[in-house]
């Protein structure tokens, strides 16, 4: 793009759920800095319909605390002219609703955990899954009834190794043909076909007559191989243009930039992916996690290769609904406080009520972090089986892979009152393994910084660099097994200022020494022989760690995390985790 050579200011409207943020990026000296940021109610939904209502009253606030003019006219000044104006205006988004896809296959294990597994890679929620699986005579009368009846805005049709199943994959197309047939015309689903690729030109006759067909190769092409890539790229391309491009006000945003429309979480995967490139560490991947109001986004790189995973759920939205399939128990195990389960729904509902809220009691903050842990801990359940770790696995141990840095991003964990809550949230919902680093996303500026790597990367690359991200601390995480109490590991810091600290981490424990943000220091680390830091059982060595708002962090409470069984105890343990933490 010609343009993006000129380009030195940047205004980025991030239209969420419940919020509307827009983000101001320019040049300062010699780098791009984050210089003003405002937000205002997303305006989406009744009684606006309009979500550029809502970008127009963010572009107030942003005049009214910059004293420059942004808008005029009925559209936002581009290119910049003096104090007025600025070069690039670009709209990312997650306010509208997601895709709603029924999932078609034949080996729950196989081509169905798939095509689940590629339909989380943007925003969908599944309505119906229809599996030949344990039907020794095909309901095609069923599925097309299902399809029929629930009339999505997709149908995923996966199954059949290349090569493979022929007339499974067929009777299961056959069954769609029949539901789209009997809709008016504007009702009928899509199909994207990502099964047996021998079988394209068969579904392309039987279905291309009758509604629109997308194929995209194999997820599952052969019985040891997993492809999601395309059928993933296929999905985000149908999301843009069935919701994003069709959200309310969206011309009107449209009009005010030649620029194209950005999902919010392929903007995030592309900050953790320059992470990854700027650490260039090939023994370790990059884990990236941004908790919304009505989703969970999990953006992952592991030897270069980018996963996204967008989990249905936030802390705000539909939490009567997660709690209706999940129950309230996973919730209350993370909550120090004794909250019976009326009061407890009360919250939840309160919450979803009033998703612009900020708890104001201790108690809406535990119900709000206690949602975040499982939210993280659902997502990476599904995220996890996509990622291929191999390079950076802790040998002998079932636990998360190396992982450094960890970004963390989202009101649910960026607005906590203090920072060792979002830091023991993370611990407690990833659980990562070895030695990581967590950065978080202050100003919740990330996915902004992303959708301008898409036109400047320059600018993106100067903006992350530029302090937007605050480090948490530098995390150890020992994996083994020991007695609670027992020393799992000795260490010696030697601080910048040539001071020396000379201190232990106990199993069952999780241990803070003072290391200030942006303050480095030199650890001499020797974890006993059952234990490993991801440098091998047992085996030691030097390490630069990097300070944070928390400190140098030592989590020597193994992995798996066990919570105890009994209420009180665990009440116990999690209040002095807490205050270990200084939450």
């Amino acid at each position: 793009m010609e343009e993006a050579r000129n380009i030195q200011s940047v205004l980025v409207a991030d239209c969420g759920t419940a919020i509307t943020k827009l983000s101001l990026i320019e040049r300062v000296a010699d780098s791009y800095r984050l210089v003003a940021q405002t937000e205002a109610q997303t305006t989406g939904n009744p009684p606006w319909h309009d979500l550029s209502v809502g970008v127009r009253k963010a572009l107030q606030g942003l005049e009214t605390m910059t004293e420059r003019q942004f808008y005029t006219q009925g559209r936002i000044i581009v290119p910049r002219r003096g104090l007025q104006g600025v070069d690039a205006f670009v709209v990312i988004m997650s306010a509208v609703a997601p895709l709603r896809v029924i999932l078609a296959g034949l080996v729950r294990e196989m081509s169905l955990e798939s095509g689940l597994r590629a339909a989380r890679g943007t925003y969908a929620t599944i309505e119906a899954t229809l599996s030949r699986e344990g039907n020794p005579v095909s309901p095609q009368e069923t599925w097309a009834r299902t399809v029929r009846d629930l009339t999505p805005d997709l149908v995923l049709l996966v199954g059949g190794v290349d090569g493979g199943a022929r007339r499974p994959v067929l009777e299961l197309a056959e069954a769609i043909a029949l539901a789209a047939s009997m809709l008016n015309e504007e009702e009928r689903p899509a199909v994207l076909y990502a099964g047996n690729r021998t079988l394209r030109p068969h579904i392309t006759k039987l279905l291309g007559d009758i509604t629109r067909v997308l194929i995209a190769d194999n997820v599952h092409p052969s019985a040891d191989t997993e492809h999601l890539g395309p059928a993933q790229s296929e999905l985000e391309t149908f999301y843009i243009e069935k919701r994003l491009r069709t959200a309310p006000g969206i011309e009107t945003l449209s009009m005010w930039s030649r620029l194209p429309l950005v999902p919010a979480a392929t903007a995030f995967s592309r900050v953790v992916d320059y992470l990854w490139h700027r650490e260039g560490n090939q023994d370790r991947g990059v884990v990236g996690v941004d908790i919304g109001a009505a989703t969970t986004t999990m953006s992952a790189v592991f030897d270069g290769r980018p996963y996204t995973t967008v989990y249905e759920h936030g802390v705000v939205n539909g939490l009567s609904e997660w709690v209706d399939a999940h129950g309230l128990a996973r919730l209350s195990r993370w909550i120090p406080d004794d909250l019976d389960e009326e009061t407890l729904m009360t919250l939840l509902y309160n919450a979803e009520l009033q998703p612009l809220a900020t708890p104001q009691t201790t108690q809406e903050l535990w119900v709000q972090l206690a949602v975040a842990r499982e939210m993280l801990r659902a997502t990476l359940k599904t995220a996890r089986p996509t990622w291929d770790t191999s390079g950076a696995e802790i040998n002998g141990w079932e636990t998360m892979p190396r992982l450094d840095p960890i970004l963390i991003s989202g009101g649910g964990l960026v607005h906590t009152p203090r920072p060792g809550q979002a830091l023991l949230t993370v611990l407690d919902g990833l659980q990562p393994a070895g030695i990581s680093t967590l950065l978080l996303d202050v100003n919740q500026a990330a996915s902004a910084i992303g959708a301008i790597a898409g036109i400047k990367p320059l600018v993106a690359a100067s903006a992350l660099n530029a302090g937007t991200l605050a480090s948490l601390g530098t995390v150890i995480s020992p994996v083994g097994q020991a007695r609670p109490g027992d020393v799992v590991m000795r260490m010696r810091i030697e601080y910048e200022n040539g001071s020396e600290l000379n201190v232990e981490a106990h199993y069952g424990e999780i241990e803070v020494w003072p290391l200030l943000a942006d303050q480095r220091a030199t650890l001499e680390v020797r974890p006993s022989r059952r234990f490993d830091v991801g440098l091998g059982p047992g085996r030691g060595g030097r390490v630069e760690v990097l300070g944070g708002l928390v400190g140098l962090v030592v989590d020597a409470r193994g992995r798996p995390l066990m919570l105890p069984e009994n209420r009180d105890q665990r009440r116990r343990i999690l209040t002095r985790w807490n205050w270990d933490v200084g939450g």
